[in-house]
């Protein structure tokens, strides 16, 4: 389901749905729940991700908005039934494991469980830990019924930044904060490390010692997406050209049919495009056309046509 952003939902905040159905879904049929908000507008959560939550159709459950991405599709992450962002809880631990990141580095993880004995992974490379039955840890992110941790006694410095402004910054390595999750580090001229998910910009040629210039999207906060490094092609506010991949239909949050025109840059990477009047793109799948770069985010262009 995508749209362009709806104007009554933000970021962040909570919203009250209510579930409707359980249904399977194509191409892989996996389970969804289908959820109205209180905007009238529908949903979908898939199940797999929060089989411990016990959601059930007819109930009603807070959800938070944790992204609305460039082509308008909303990311509905519901409340936990045990854990609270910001706030901290002892872990049990379950043990040290050595990995070796994609960098070929190794590093160390404090391995916990959670309250459905889920296990949960803290990077400890570095760091002098003391053995424990427990670890008392701040919940920074849950995304997807996971839990992203940070212990209460590891230093956290929040610097301000202005928002919208670039800055400069040593890329110093790659350091995984999670279960599959590796990061950039990033360090500015001041000494703070920042981290940037590697997975949406590896095609950017970031290697250790290069600099990279990013704007600030928001003040910082662990886990989250608050840099945005300058894209190697494009620049928001320019018109490039790009190839017609062709025009989809799909339901919006609305509930009504909507079609939205598709274009693919030199990679090969498709991208919704935002157009009031689909003549434009009455051609042939392939032809040239010229596009403007709105906004980019995880290094995903939002385009309108001209």
């Amino acid at each position: 389901m995508a749209s362009v952003t709806p104007y009554f939902f933000e970021e962040g905040q909570e919203y009250e749905f209510t579930v409707i159905s359980r249904q399977s879904m194509p191409p892989g049929d996996d389970t969804y729940f289908v959820m109205d908000s209180p905007f009238q507008t529908r949903h979908l959560l898939a199940e797999k991700h929060y089989i411990h939550y016990k959601i059930i159709p007819g109930q009603k459950i807070k959800c938070s908005i944790d992204k609305i991405n460039c082509s308008g599709k909303i990311y509905l992450e519901p409340r936990h039934p045990a854990y609270e962002v910001g706030q901290e809880y002892d872990f049990p631990v379950k043990g040290v494991r050595e990995i070796v990141n994609s960098a070929g580095a190794g590093e160390l993880m404090l391995v916990l469980e959670d309250c459905f004995k889920n296990e949960v992974y803290v990077n400890i490379s570095g760091r002098v830990f003391a053995a424990s039955e427990t670890v008392r840890c701040r919940v920074d992110r849950i995304k997807k019924g996971k839990l992203y941790l940070t212990p209460v006694d590891f230093s956290r410095n929040i610097p301000v930044y202005e928002t919208g402004k670039y800055y400069q910054f040593i890329l110093e390595g790659i350091v995984t904060l999670a279960e599959g999750d590796e990061y950039y580090v990033l360090r500015d001229e001041q000494g703070n490390a920042h981290h940037l998910r590697k997975k949406y910009f590896e095609h950017y040629g970031f290697h250790a010692g290069c600099i990279v210039y990013a704007q600030f999207l928001s003040q910082p906060a662990p886990f989250r997406h608050y840099l945005e490094p300058l894209h190697p092609e494009y620049k928001t506010g320019g018109t490039y050209e790009f190839s017609f991949a062709g025009i989809e239909s799909y339901i919006n949050e609305r509930g009504t049919e909507t079609r939205k025109p598709f274009v693919r840059d030199g990679s090969g990477k498709e991208y919704a495009v935002q157009c009031a009047d689909l003549e434009k793109f009455d051609i042939a799948v392939g032809s040239r056309i010229w596009c403007r770069v709105s906004s980019i985010r995880m290094a995903r262009l939002a385009l309108e046509c001209l």
